[in-house]
């Protein structure tokens, strides 16, 4: 937010301690289309059910039966539920569009599709030409109004935010997250594995390549767009 020279400056402090790697990045891919979040999403509910079941002594009491968790998306159509969200055991489960969700907060906030692309995080897609009637004069940093709306669904958690990402287009803000938050952002799969964050463009992931004579190595899956390799250890 604060990287935008317009934007008025405020110093945000928390009432509640620091939880460690807070902000979990997954990247998901498709078979030959755009990944189906949907799909990822009722993962990532299910096994953040059954994570809260087996500390349910560490949050549980007599007030608080489930603990909230929020699905947040940039447009109506990545909506999983269809308006009716499942029902799970230790989990509260809303659903609704970044725009909807200032002023409210959940335990835990999963963010559909923070990748890059017309209908992505940030949107290309200029839907806002109202509100530009009215605006005293033009925006002129870009995405200005879009980076506004990501930090405020991204904020919305106090315990722990998902961003689901396409694995191969990731949102540029990925990369800005991560100078900031340092090791407090992490890249995992959909069931918590951890992946390696390419140290180089840091938004794309280390995977295994096979090079000449049979030797293996890791690169950047941004390739051509990121050429960083790393050698395996030898074993």
């Amino acid at each position: 937010m604060q990287r935008n020279p317009a934007q008025l400056k405020k110093t945000v402090r928390s009432t509640r301690p620091t939880i460690p790697r807070s902000i979990r990045v997954i990247p998901i891919g498709g078979d030959g289309g755009k990944p189906d979040f949907g799909e990822a999403c009722h993962q990532l509910l299910l096994r953040l059910d059954t994570f809260l079941g087996g500390i349910s002594g560490q949050w549980r009491n007599d007030e608080r039966k489930k603990l909230k968790a929020m699905v947040l998306w940039r447009y109506n159509q990545l909506d999983p539920f269809r308006g009716a969200p499942t029902e799970f055991e230790h989990l509260e489960v809303s659903g609704l569009s970044f725009h909807r969700a200032k002023g409210l907060e959940a335990d835990y906030t999963i963010l559909l599709d923070v990748s890059e692309g017309d209908y992505g995080v940030p949107s290309r897609i200029e839907d806002d030409e109202l509100l530009n009637l009215v605006m005293p004069w033009p925006e002129t940093f870009e995405f200005a109004e879009e980076r506004r709306l990501f930090y405020v669904a991204l904020t919305r958690a106090s315990r722990g935010v998902f961003l689901v990402t396409n694995s191969r287009e990731p949102s540029r803000y990925i990369r800005e997250l991560s100078e900031i938050a340092g090791d407090n952002l992490r890249f995992e799969t959909i069931d918590g594995d951890t992946v390696h964050q390419c140290p180089a463009c840091r938004v794309g992931h280390l995977v295994e390549r096979k090079g000449r004579g049979n030797s293996h190595f890791f690169g950047c899956n941004q390739y051509p767009g990121c050429d960083h390799i790393q050698r395996r250890s030898a074993e």
